[in-house]
Formats: structure tokens, sequence, C-alpha cells
């Protein structure tokens, strides 16, 4: 037989909430630092230049994969809660 699953729905909610806000300053940081980088590239050139910019490029698809999960992650978490939240009120309604 299974182990029990046992969850609070809004703790659960509440950790998808935390994700998101974390995700929030992940995407401010990263803008930041981007936009500072970027502010410095003029000042490249030649071979170094190409190699900054690819670079960049990298951090940019990274940081996109990142808050991509964080928001895919956060949904599931308040999805998740919601449906629990929803099965034992149906649960508590069939005991009556």
């Amino acid at each position: 037989m299974a182990d029990a699953l046992r969850v609070i729905p809004e703790v659960l909610s509440h950790v998808g909430t935390q994700l998101a806000d974390h995700g929030d300053r992940l995407l401010a940081v990263h803008q930041l630092c981007l936009a500072q980088i970027e502010d410095a590239q003029a000042g490249w050139i030649g071979a170094s230049a190409g190699a900054l910019s690819a670079l960049l490029d990298g951090w940019a698809r990274a940081g996109s994969a990142h808050l991509d999960r964080f928001g895919r992650h956060s949904a599931g978490m308040q999805l998740a809660a919601a449906g629990f939240t929803e099965l034992d009120q149906h649960n508590a309604a069939a005991l009556r």
C-alpha cells in the first residue's frame, strides 16, 4: 500500500507565492546585471566584444529558462493547493 499523502493546501499555496516572488526578484536582478554589462559593452572591441556578446546571449537564455521553471513550479503549486482544497471540501461535504 502506498504511503499516505498529507498536504496543507494553505502552506502549498504560500510556497507557490513565495516562489513567484523569488522569480520576480531574480528577473529584476538579472535585468539590472544585463543592463550594466550592456552599458560597459560599448568599450569592448574585436574578438573580446564578440565573446562578451555571446556570453550575454547565453546568460539571457539561461535566465529565461530559470524564470520559466520558476513560473511553472509556482503555478503548479498553487493549482495543486486549489485542487487539494476542493478535494477536502468535497470529502467534508460527503461526510455530512
